[in-house]
């Protein structure tokens, strides 16, 4: 089914991995989550660096009112705090306000995240696919452990006094390795998931193509990597947000990915010398309709050559 060059992973990869000496190792937790009917989604996320001994991460909400950092409806991202003092692999406790708490190794977690005040988070993951290894060397991360999972997330998000139900099929991912924060290329990631069908594209973009590199394919219980593929996408031409796309792909068994996308609402997630336009996309996918995201990634300056003439109101 998958690639022999694909590592594998065990019940140990749950907890954090024995740090090496390189200052940039890095561990990170990712889950999204998405309340469709309202064009609403959302992040946890945790970032460990063991050498310095710090944790980074935290929260973000976003719907279709509103793009920046200040004006979506949540939005919390710590850089500095403490390193956990505790690491016991089946109940992870961050500063940020994040718990993770296995239920079943690499496919079931409760999820907790309070920021003590306006936001609460009570959620939980159940995998529709065992982890998705990122093949060694293959961009963003090629001196990291890396693996992509999509699932089925349940529960509560309680933001400023209002209860919202989430329903949805949404990715989560981990990695571990060497990680720094400057020199990012562009880059574009790409997903949907429903209990028939899950896909994943990495792409590069650049001016005459945006060739999707690796990925993977699922159709019911067959999941199989991308061998090659396309990331086609029209643009807001002041902005440059994305409105729609199209993605044409083939697996390694022969079996061809076609998806058209339609952007609902989005986020601008900023980073150190980069920054992530993260959409949510309605998918259509020989007629059915699923959900996902397109994470566009771009270095700063870049960004702004590209679209000179865009001013924030």
């Amino acid at each position: 089914m998958m690639g022999g060059d694909a590592p594998s992973f065990n019940a140990s990869d749950d907890g954090l991995h024995r740090p090496s000496s390189d200052f940039y190792d890095t561990e990170t937790f990712w889950y999204s989550f998405f309340v469709p009917e309202r064009r609403m989604g959302g992040w946890l996320y945790t970032s460990l660096r063991s050498q310095p001994g710090v944790c980074a991460g935290g929260a973000w909400i976003w719907d279709d009112r509103s793009v920046d950092p200040w004006s979506i409806p949540f939005f919390e991202q710590f850089s500095w705090l403490r390193y956990p003092s505790e690491a016991d692999p089946a109940r992870l406790r961050f500063p940020t306000g994040m718990t993770i708490e296995v239920l079943q190794p690499l496919m079931s977690y409760d999820l907790v995240y309070t920021d003590r005040d306006r936001l609460e988070v009570e959620l939980r993951f159940d995998a529709l696919e065992a982890p998705v290894a990122l093949r060694s060397g293959s961009p963003p991360y090629p001196k990291a452990h890396h693996f992509d999972q999509t699932g089925h997330v349940t529960g509560i998000v309680r933001l400023d006094g209002e209860e919202i139900v989430v329903d949805c099929y949404a990715m989560r991912d981990r990695s571990w390795g060497r990680r720094t924060e400057r020199g990012y290329p562009r880059v574009g990631y790409v997903w949907a998931a429903s209990p028939e069908t899950s896909f994943l594209a990495y792409s590069v973009p650049d001016r005459t193509e945006d060739r999707a590199h690796s990925g993977y394919l699922r159709s019911g219980s067959v999941l199989s990597y991308l061998r090659r593929g396309a990331r086609q996408t029209e643009r807001d031409p002041v902005t440059g947000w994305v409105t729609s796309m199209t993605i044409d792909a083939a697996d390694e068994q022969g079996r061809a990915l076609h998806a058209e996308g339609v952007a609902l609402s989005r986020m601008v997630l900023p980073g150190s010398t980069s920054i992530c336009i993260n959409t949510l996309m309605r998918w259509d996918i020989g007629g059915a309709t699923i959900w996902g995201e397109d994470q566009d990634v771009w270095p700063i300056k870049d960004y702004r050559n590209q679209y000179p003439k865009f001013v924030v109101t």
